[in-house]
């Protein structure tokens, strides 16, 4: 659409000055149409060239003001959005919808705080929202708080049990509590309500391996893969499936498979790392993991299995650099404090070994592990428990 040079702008909004009120409303009425129109087919550049005429003419539409916003967020401007949100907000502040699309657009802008803020506004201005409540689901798992999530998306459904991401979302937000069960519940509710996309199948492959229905996530994969050749996100988890089924071989080939549509997946590295020492390929293991390590120093997958290995080689000392730096990557890793324990007490670092445990114990009560290394190093003991891999699908 041909944008309208500044002398044309200022001949519409002289025009404008001079008509009736009622025809400055239907005025303004026609471009937010037009500019709405745009908006629903893509065009966001001209939807937001109309609000903007609208705004030129009457800069307290809210009307305009909100959908000129919420075009910005979607043209991947959010701070622009926040900027015309919180206008419109001191011109209406009792307007739910706004801090609800406040908080989608300081979501967008990487604001979490001022999201979960602007939505519990929205929520409490207008309690039953689903759209509000969808969206506060949203911002509480970004901040893993996935109880307060469920609670969230429940609410969201029973307003408006026709979404299918509403119940996606619980769904993700349940695997993530462990509950898988419920969580292929909720990812079926979702497609019987139209999303019969592949990352519904893929989220449902992910619970079936949890649940160890690792015949039925391999069928599932298999159809992802067949659909999507190149995925290596799909490859990587037929990888692990295979693997944890006893098929190493198998295994070995889809991730090999995987890393060379991209080398630089080291998700595929580091379990390939694993299989190959499943494989008693020691070395190669080694190399991956390093090399992995190299794609991406901050992997605590990878620093986990580098440890867990150099610990079997009876190299103690390495192995608990490499526990420790999978605890810098991830400080609530409870079975990377346990083992870093195992490698510090056979290092003669008794002391230092205990906190350990008693930090694993902490972040994680049920690792029976730790307390048995805990007990036998109080009460003198030898003997530690065993190292195991770690892949990642």
């Amino acid at each position: 659409m041909k944008a309208l040079a500044p002398a044309a702008l200022i001949a519409t909004a002289a025009c404008l000055l001079f008509q009736s009120p009622e025809a400055l409303a239907e005025a303004a009425h026609r471009l937010i149409e037009s500019g709405l129109e745009h908006a629903g087919s893509g065009r966001l550049d001209e939807a937001i060239e109309k609000f903007r005429q609208v705004l030129q003419n009457d800069p307290g539409n809210v009307e305009a003001r909100n959908n000129l916003a919420v075009c910005l967020k979607k043209a991947g401007r959010p701070q622009e959005a926040i900027r015309e949100l919180s206008r419109a907000i001191e011109l209406s502040p009792l307007r739910a919808e706004l801090y609800n699309n406040l908080a989608t657009s300081c979501l967008a802008a990487g604001d979490n705080d001022s999201a979960l803020e602007a939505c519990y506004k929205a929520l409490h201005l207008k309690p039953i929202y689903p759209a509000a409540q969808f969206n506060l689901g949203h911002i509480l798992a970004l901040r893993n708080d996935h109880q307060a999530a469920v609670e969230a998306y429940q609410k969201a459904i029973r307003d408006r049990g026709d979404n299918p991401e509403y119940y996606r979302d619980l769904g993700d937000s349940l695997r993530a509590l462990k509950r898988y069960d419920q969580a292929l519940s909720e990812y079926a509710s979702a497609a019987r309500h139209g999303d019969r996309s592949p990352s519904l199948a893929y989220r449902q492959a992910k619970c079936l391996e949890s649940l160890g229905r690792l015949d039925d996530a391999r069928r599932t994969l298999n159809g992802l893969v067949d659909l999507a050749p190149e995925n290596t996100e799909y490859m990587n988890s037929l990888g692990v499936v295979l693997w944890k089924m006893k098929h190493p071989g198998e295994a070995s080939l889809v991730l090999e498979k995987a890393l060379k549509i991209d080398p630089a997946c080291y998700k595929a590295r580091n379990n390939l790392g694993v299989v190959l020492y499943d494989l008693k390929r020691q070395k190669e293991a080694l190399d991956v993991w390093r090399q992995t390590l190299k794609l991406k120093p901050d992997y605590g997958p990878a620093h986990f299995n580098l440890g867990a290995a150099l610990f079997e080689a009876g190299l103690y000392s390495q192995a608990g650099e490499a526990f420790r730096k999978a605890i810098e990557a991830d400080p609530r890793d409870a079975s990377a404090h346990d083992y870093l324990g195992q490698a510090l007490l056979k290092s003669g670092k008794k002391a230092e070994a205990i906190e350990h445990w008693r930090e694993a114990i902490k972040l994680d009560p049920d690792l029976a592990r730790a307390y048995l290394n805990l007990g036998r190093a109080l009460s003198g003991s030898a003997g530690t428990g065993s190292t195991g891999r770690r892949t990642d699908s």
